[in-house]
């Protein structure tokens, strides 16, 4: 019927225009009478399609039968002006403000899913769940906009108009109840995946890694006993940490965000980690004791072999016999970390042997100073005059009138550590850089003494430096620490 109704409508075009040719030129004109006979015969082919397609008449009013008592007189009906039909352009109008409609329901819908879920019973949608139901009601609302605005100039009291109005209507006000439950849920969960909620990740994140770092290597640890030990004591309180940091974001890691799941895989990482680092530190821990002992011993027949056979180079600092009782010290300082008492009758046995060992040194004593080298000088860094003076002015706070003759720095570069340490109750981050200056400083006319100073650079403080004298003004030294004055340059 539409398509008749298009072509109908050209065809009257048509004749319009040949009907005002046909007005133009004279009756007399050879072909006149055939071509006006066509052009009638046209017209009259419109004139019938369009009775054809026209609406047909409304019924006759049913007539009162004749006979018996008279009917009431009815009162004339009032006449209703009939509806105007909307043409082929506003049926298409309206076409498409359905089509819209029905893409923002079908959008709407998907919304109203995940809302269905959180009321109901089961798994709770996630957050980013909740997050793509509001963007397909953003899109519902860009759909329902365009449906209201495909609807501007329609004639509103047309029936159908009328109706898909109050559809809209009834719509739009479903899609803004479905946006306010939406957002609400939303903001409860940002309040569980919005990061500003967590201001300490970054740091925890970073915690969890020096975890899995400290734990990483155990035969690299081995040989840092001092790290060793203090992994060893702090064990407690890293795992504390890992729980603790696990419950603080299980309800981010449960909502499967990005920044959950690589929290969620640090952790593991770490604690699988621990787990291998504890199966070989008890084996390790159980070579303890007779390693030690065999050190205590290795250092008593060194320190008797020096003095009977006069071998002054025995008893040289960081060599020899005292190479020896460092060995023991830190496996006594790892033993120790345990806790379990263990390392304390070692400990007793290595302060005895010490002070033997000194005993025992001072029947080489000369021998010893005598052959005692300068000090190794490695460093060649641009900072090196602070530094000296910086060593200098720590030393000169225990002894103002102390005599500097030289400065020593045996290491060629800082050496950096970077961890986190537990102190006052809590994990705190640690980047500091440290280098040893020893200071020849005059004891006597005859003597040098040797001075350490440890400088400590904190770089999460601008890099400030800090000096720290490795031993007191009155505190009694060894042979070891003393060489003649004619040896200093």
């Amino acid at each position: 019927m539409r398509l008749t109704k298009i072509r109908l409508s050209s065809a009257e075009q048509r004749l319009a225009a040949a009907g005002k040719l046909l007005a133009s030129i004279s009756t007399s004109v050879d072909g006149y009478a055939a071509t006006k006979k066509r052009y009638d015969d046209a017209m009259a082919a419109v004139a019938e399609i369009k009775s054809i397609i026209a609406p047909g008449k409304p019924p006759a009013p049913v007539k009162p039968k004749t006979g018996g008592s008279r009917p009431p007189e009815k009162k004339p009906a009032t006449k209703s002006a009939p509806t105007k039909r909307l043409d082929y352009r506003q049926k298409d109008q309206l076409k498409n403000a359905r089509f819209n409609l029905r893409q923002a329901d079908g959008f709407a819908r998907a919304a109203a899913a995940v809302l269905a879920r959180i009321d109901g019973e089961g798994h709770k949608p996630l957050h980013k769940e909740v997050r793509s139901a509001l963007d397909s009601l953003r899109r519902s609302i860009e759909k329902f906009n365009d449906a209201a605005e495909t609807m501007r100039g329609l004639p509103v009291d047309h029936p159908e108009v009328a109706a898909f109005a109050a559809e809209i209507r009834s719509k739009g006000n479903e899609i803004q109840a479905l946006k306010s439950r939406l957002q609400a849920e939303d903001a409860k969960l940002q309040k569980i995946t919005g990061m500003e909620n967590y201001p300490d990740y970054k740091k925890d994140f970073e915690l969890v890694g020096d975890f899995s770092r400290r734990y990483g290597n155990f035969e690299l640890a081995v040989q840092q006993p001092k790290t060793l030990a203090a992994v060893i004591a702090e064990d407690a309180q890293c795992v504390k940490e890992i729980r603790r940091i696990a419950d603080a974001y299980a309800p981010l890691v449960a909502q499967k965000t990005s920044k959950g799941k690589a929290m969620e895989k640090r952790i593991l990482y770490a604690l699988a980690r621990r787990k291998g680092f504890v199966e070989k530190l008890r084996a390790y821990k159980a070579t303890l004791p007779t390693a030690i002992e065999k050190d205590i011993a290795e250092a008593a027949s060194l320190a008797q072999e020096g003095v009977q056979n006069k071998k002054p180079l025995y008893f040289r600092r960081n060599a020899g016999i005292d190479q020896v009782l460092g060995f023991a010290e830190t496996k006594i300082l790892v033993l120790k970390a345990f806790g379990d008492g263990t390392a304390a009758p070692f400990e007793k046995r290595l302060t005895e042997l010490r002070k033997l060992i000194a005993e025992q040194a001072k029947n080489l004593e000369a021998e010893i100073i005598a052959n005692n080298p300068l000090p190794r000088d490695a460093y060649k860094g641009a900072d090196r005059e602070l530094l000296v003076k910086k060593a200098i002015d720590a030393w000169k706070k225990s002894q103002p009138d102390a005599e500097v003759l030289a400065a020593k720095i045996p290491s060629e570069a800082w050496e950096r550590e970077i961890r986190w340490r537990w102190w006052r109750d809590a994990f705190r981050k640690v980047d500091r850089s440290h280098l040893q200056i020893q200071l020849l400083v005059r004891h006597d006319d005859k003597l040098a003494v040797i001075r350490p100073i440890n400088i400590y650079k904190n770089h999460l403080k601008g890099d400030t430096l800090t000096a720290f004298p490795f031993n007191e003004v009155g505190q009694e030294l060894g042979p070891d620490f003393y060489l003649p004055l004619e040896k200093v340059k």
